[in-house]
Protein backbone atom coordinates (compact mmCIF):
# COMPACT_ATOMS: atom_id res chain seq x y z
CA UNK A 1 0.00 0.00 0.00
CA UNK A 2 0.92 3.82 -0.12
CA UNK A 3 2.30 5.15 2.44
CA UNK A 4 0.94 8.21 3.36
CA UNK A 5 3.01 11.07 5.86
CA UNK A 6 0.87 12.00 9.35
CA UNK A 7 3.27 14.03 10.71
CA UNK A 8 0.87 17.19 11.39
CA UNK A 9 0.28 16.33 15.13
CA UNK A 10 3.92 16.95 15.83
CA UNK A 11 4.96 19.38 17.90
CA UNK A 12 1.79 19.47 19.48
CA UNK A 13 2.92 19.75 22.97
CA UNK A 14 3.78 23.16 22.19
CA UNK A 15 -0.03 24.29 21.44
CA UNK A 16 -0.86 23.57 24.56
CA UNK A 17 -0.24 24.82 28.14
CA UNK A 18 1.31 23.18 30.41
CA UNK A 19 -1.77 22.65 32.50
CA UNK A 20 -4.12 21.82 30.40
CA UNK A 21 -4.96 18.44 29.05
CA UNK A 22 -6.29 16.83 25.83
CA UNK A 23 -9.96 15.69 25.63
CA UNK A 24 -9.42 13.85 22.20
CA UNK A 25 -6.65 12.33 20.70
CA UNK A 26 -4.23 14.39 18.41
CA UNK A 27 -2.88 11.60 16.59
CA UNK A 28 -3.73 8.37 15.14
CA UNK A 29 -3.61 5.25 17.15
CA UNK A 30 0.08 3.87 16.62
CA UNK A 31 1.90 7.25 16.99
CA UNK A 32 0.71 8.05 20.64
CA UNK A 33 3.10 7.81 23.51
CA UNK A 34 1.41 5.31 25.50
CA UNK A 35 1.66 7.16 29.04
CA UNK A 36 -1.16 9.68 27.09
CA UNK A 37 -3.77 6.99 28.31
CA UNK A 38 -3.43 7.13 32.04
CA UNK A 39 -1.91 11.14 31.48
CA UNK A 40 -4.16 12.75 29.06
CA UNK A 41 -1.14 15.02 29.12
CA UNK A 42 1.15 16.10 26.10
CA UNK A 43 5.13 16.80 26.40
CA UNK A 44 8.27 16.94 24.26
CA UNK A 45 8.48 13.50 25.39
CA UNK A 46 5.39 12.31 23.82
CA UNK A 47 6.29 13.93 20.53
CA UNK A 48 9.91 12.39 20.31
CA UNK A 49 8.06 9.16 20.93
CA UNK A 50 5.45 9.58 17.81
CA UNK A 51 9.26 10.71 15.96
CA UNK A 52 10.90 6.69 16.73
CA UNK A 53 7.55 5.24 15.26
CA UNK A 54 7.95 7.34 12.51
CA UNK A 55 11.53 6.38 12.07
CA UNK A 56 10.76 2.73 12.85
CA UNK A 57 7.97 3.17 9.44
CA UNK A 58 11.03 4.39 7.36
CA UNK A 59 13.45 2.15 7.88
CA UNK A 60 10.86 -0.96 7.83
CA UNK A 61 8.40 0.21 4.97
CA UNK A 62 5.34 -1.34 7.22
CA UNK A 63 3.24 0.91 8.62
CA UNK A 64 2.63 1.69 12.52
CA UNK A 65 -0.28 -0.21 13.13
CA UNK A 66 -0.60 -3.51 11.00
CA UNK A 67 -2.49 -6.68 11.10
CA UNK A 68 0.96 -8.73 10.63
CA UNK A 69 1.90 -7.28 14.40
CA UNK A 70 -1.20 -9.21 16.08
CA UNK A 71 -3.73 -7.62 17.93
CA UNK A 72 -3.54 -4.61 19.79
CA UNK A 73 0.10 -4.44 18.89
CA UNK A 74 1.86 -1.22 17.28
CA UNK A 75 5.04 -1.38 14.91
CA UNK A 76 7.11 -0.62 18.29
CA UNK A 77 5.89 -3.67 19.81
CA UNK A 78 6.66 -5.61 16.98
CA UNK A 79 10.19 -4.10 16.59
CA UNK A 80 10.99 -5.20 19.96
CA UNK A 81 9.73 -8.57 19.60
CA UNK A 82 11.79 -8.45 16.66
CA UNK A 83 14.80 -7.88 18.18
CA UNK A 84 14.97 -10.30 20.74
CA UNK A 85 15.33 -12.65 17.78
CA UNK A 86 18.55 -13.97 16.41
CA UNK A 87 17.21 -12.85 12.41
CA UNK A 88 15.22 -10.18 13.52
CA UNK A 89 16.73 -7.09 12.39
CA UNK A 90 16.72 -8.71 8.87
CA UNK A 91 12.49 -8.64 9.07
CA UNK A 92 12.59 -5.27 10.09
CA UNK A 93 15.19 -3.74 8.09
CA UNK A 94 13.24 -2.92 4.84
CA UNK A 95 15.28 -4.17 1.76
CA UNK A 96 13.92 -1.71 -0.37
CA UNK A 97 15.52 1.12 1.65
CA UNK A 98 19.10 -0.73 1.12
CA UNK A 99 19.18 -2.92 3.73
CA UNK A 100 20.85 -5.47 1.74
CA UNK A 101 23.83 -2.92 1.15
CA UNK A 102 26.36 -3.41 4.32
CA UNK A 103 27.15 0.19 4.32
CA UNK A 104 23.25 1.92 4.10
CA UNK A 105 22.49 -1.47 6.39
CA UNK A 106 24.89 -0.32 9.24
CA UNK A 107 23.30 2.93 8.71
CA UNK A 108 20.08 1.98 9.51
CA UNK A 109 20.84 -0.29 12.52
CA UNK A 110 22.10 3.22 13.60
CA UNK A 111 19.01 4.79 13.12
CA UNK A 112 16.97 2.09 14.22
CA UNK A 113 18.53 2.36 17.61
CA UNK A 114 17.91 6.30 17.71
CA UNK A 115 14.00 5.08 16.68
CA UNK A 116 14.40 2.51 20.30
CA UNK A 117 15.47 4.91 22.24
CA UNK A 118 12.59 7.38 20.86
CA UNK A 119 9.78 5.16 22.44
CA UNK A 120 10.94 3.93 25.55
CA UNK A 121 8.25 3.01 27.64
CA UNK A 122 9.39 5.57 30.26
CA UNK A 123 8.73 8.69 29.00
CA UNK A 124 12.51 10.30 31.40
CA UNK A 125 14.08 7.44 29.37
CA UNK A 126 13.23 9.04 25.91
CA UNK A 127 16.40 11.34 24.66
CA UNK A 128 15.81 15.21 24.20
CA UNK A 129 15.19 16.54 20.43
CA UNK A 130 18.42 17.95 20.90
CA UNK A 131 19.90 14.24 21.63
CA UNK A 132 17.90 13.09 18.65
CA UNK A 133 19.38 16.07 16.44
CA UNK A 134 23.07 14.97 17.84
CA UNK A 135 22.66 11.22 17.50
CA UNK A 136 21.06 11.58 13.64
CA UNK A 137 24.48 14.42 13.09
CA UNK A 138 26.95 11.64 14.12
CA UNK A 139 24.97 8.83 12.47
CA UNK A 140 24.85 10.42 9.11
CA UNK A 141 26.30 8.67 5.82
CA UNK A 142 30.26 8.68 5.91
CA UNK A 143 29.99 8.08 1.71
CA UNK A 144 29.49 10.56 -0.85
CA UNK A 145 25.90 10.42 -2.92
CA UNK A 146 26.63 9.81 -6.61
CA UNK A 147 27.08 13.48 -8.69
CA UNK A 148 27.93 15.58 -5.30
CA UNK A 149 31.13 15.52 -6.66
CA UNK A 150 32.00 18.97 -8.09
CA UNK A 151 29.53 20.76 -5.72
CA UNK A 152 31.82 20.97 -2.90
CA UNK A 153 31.68 17.22 -1.85
CA UNK A 154 28.48 16.58 -0.41
CA UNK A 155 24.92 17.70 -0.51
CA UNK A 156 24.46 20.57 1.99
CA UNK A 157 22.72 23.81 1.83
CA UNK A 158 23.94 26.61 4.31
CA UNK A 159 27.17 26.90 6.18
CA UNK A 160 28.30 26.32 9.76
CA UNK A 161 26.67 24.44 12.38
CA UNK A 162 22.90 24.76 10.81
CA UNK A 163 23.59 23.01 7.55
CA UNK A 164 20.57 21.53 5.88
CA UNK A 165 21.79 18.09 4.25
CA UNK A 166 19.52 17.41 1.18
CA UNK A 167 18.28 13.89 1.04
CA UNK A 168 17.98 12.18 -1.93
CA UNK A 169 17.32 8.68 -2.93
CA UNK A 170 20.55 7.79 -3.71
CA UNK A 171 21.95 4.62 -6.14
CA UNK A 172 24.82 3.24 -3.87
CA UNK A 173 27.32 0.87 -4.94
CA UNK A 174 28.18 -1.33 -2.52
Amino acid sequence: GEMEARVADFGVAKLIQSDESMSVIAGSYGYIAPEYAYTLQVDEKSDIYSYGVVLMEILSGKRSVDAEFGEGNSIVDWVRSKIKTKDGINDILDKNAGASCASVREEMMLMLRVALLCTCRNPADRPSMRDVVSMLQEAKPKRKLPGSEGRGGDNTVGGGGGAIHLVQKPTVEC
